[in-house]
């Protein structure tokens, strides 16, 4: 998500222009929801979609100004379980249309860390769709686990699933086919994944990243983050 600033530019007015049939979509949808009969159409299915296509033109654009801010970006104490909680519900439509279910494992206290809170959720969010569109393999229980935990290195955020073929080798080895390759990241996601490329340059921006990690039996990608030194302090 770093191309010259000419691409940039351009990949910034694409984005904008996405938003408007998008955002008319949606709102059709919801409309078409209260009118017609569900045998007919699946409007909710549309609904989701769409919105989850905006939410990605969203976040996208949110990461290239953050991008553009980072080294004097203004990060704030922020509690991961909060954050963690607020992106739950807001996955909670879209992983039940897919039938995958939900986890939130934020047991015990932790210290606020220092992040872009508009940012870290978003990040989160875009990671989710992907995450949650990925899980489409039949006969098997389909979940994800939101979950937070300490490290030596700070407090760690992430989402985790039955991802075998999931290592750190083939994550790097999609950041280094993103933007090159139609199917950068095909050992998770379905597509492009775009939506966890958008959530890493989202957190480089407050200068973390995403890594492959693990949480009990799941595999999974999430970030570190530093707990704030002042909060800790009181």
């Amino acid at each position: 998500m770093q191309p010259d600033m000419q691409g940039t530019q351009l990949l910034a007015a694409i984005a904008e222009q996405l938003k408007l049939p998008l955002t008319a979509i949606v709102r059709h949808a919801e409309l078409g929801q209260l009118i017609a009969r569900p045998e007919h159409v699946d409007l909710s299915t549309i609904r989701m979609q769409a919105s989850a296509a905006l939410t990605l033109v969203d976040s996208y654009l949110l990461g290239l100004q953050l991008m553009h801010e980072q080294g004097k970006l203004q990060l704030e104490p922020v509690s991961v379980s909060s954050v963690l909680t607020d992106t739950a519900h807001q996955l909670h439509q879209f992983a039940k249309q897919y039938g995958v279910e939900l986890e939130l494992h934020i047991g015990g206290k932790f210290a606020p860390v220092m992040a872009h809170r508009l940012g870290f959720r978003a990040a989160l969010i875009s990671m989710g769709h992907t995450l949650i569109e990925s899980q489409t393999v039949e006969g098997k229980h389909r979940r994800i686990a939101m979950a937070v935990n300490r490290s030596p290195h700070g407090i760690v955020a992430g989402m985790y699933g039955e991802y075998e073929a999931l290592s750190t080798a083939r994550w790097r080895q999609a950041l280094q086919l993103c933007g090159r390759a139609r199917q950068p990241f095909n050992a998770l996601a379905i597509g492009s994944g775009a939506g966890v490329f958008v959530a890493d340059a989202i957190l480089q921006a407050m200068d973390t990243r995403l890594r492959v990690g693990r949480h009990h039996k799941q595999t999974g990608l999430c970030a570190t983050l530093l707990p704030s030194q002042q909060l800790q302090l009181v």
